[in-house]
């Protein structure tokens, strides 16, 4: 009997993983279809999906996988040599990167010291006023955060359609205003009043509330929802 290895590449096509990723994204493809992709080929007696099966099957889940050393593995998987292992290890830990920057890059705004805290070091040292938008989804994720105007409000009267052109683009369920006051004072004018309550009748009209609106000044901040004004 030949001990030579069965490759992806002798599955009939329409089996071929890197075939159904290619043609039909990586969503169609299951765990151990995804898994026979980095393993590259399988063992004499074994396609590279049938041993990626296998091995889900031991481990007991992709979480109980990734939790397991190289020398684990190796111990545990017949035909997992220090090499596959390594190459298990490196798939797994980047998907564990990806997803907390995914986290990272969609933070929950909870309150309004939240957003202070994530949008704050992007004022420090601005000469300019500048408006920002934030867009969050219905558990409150950012999910897209845009310029919307620089310079003060006052002089650079921002129109709803600009706002909420931004909103309804990203699928938004709500927005959070901030601008930041180069005085260091937060406290609101006269203008930024206007805007916000403009801004909050727009958003009743378009299903998109405000749901507040922060102006960031040095070391503090203004936020009109803690205020009872949203």
């Amino acid at each position: 009997m030949s001990s030579r290895k069965l490759t992806i590449k002798e599955l009939p096509r329409d089996e071929r993983p890197r075939e159904k990723l290619a043609h039909g994204g990586e969503s169609r493809l299951s765990d151990a279809e995804l898994l026979a992709i980095i393993l590259g080929s399988g063992t004499k007696r074994e396609t590279a999906v049938q041993m990626a099966q296998r091995i889900l099957k031991e481990a007991g889940n992709l979480k109980a996988l990734s939790s397991m050393s190289v020398s684990e593995m190796t111990a545990q998987f017949h035909g997992v040599g220090p090499a596959r292992a390594a190459q298990l290890k490196a798939a797994l830990e980047l998907s564990r990167r990806y997803s907390r920057e995914l986290a990272e890059a969609k933070p929950r705004f909870s309150n309004s010291r939240v957003v202070y805290m994530h949008f704050h070091e992007s004022f420090l040292g601005k000469q300019q006023e500048e408006l920002w938008i934030a867009v969050v989804d219905m558990k409150n994720q950012m999910i897209a955060k845009q310029e919307i105007s620089r310079g003060t409000l006052n002089g650079s009267p921002v129109h709803p359609r600009e706002v909420f052109n931004v909103a309804i683009r990203n699928s938004g369920a709500g927005i959070i205003l901030l601008h930041n006051h180069p005085s260091g004072d937060p406290a609101p004018s006269p203008e930024d009043r206007k805007v916000t309550i403009q801004m909050m009748e727009a958003g009743k009209l378009l299903g998109i509330p405000l749901l507040d609106h922060i102006i960031i000044g040095n070391g503090s901040y203004f936020s009109f929802k803690d205020q009872g004004l949203i």
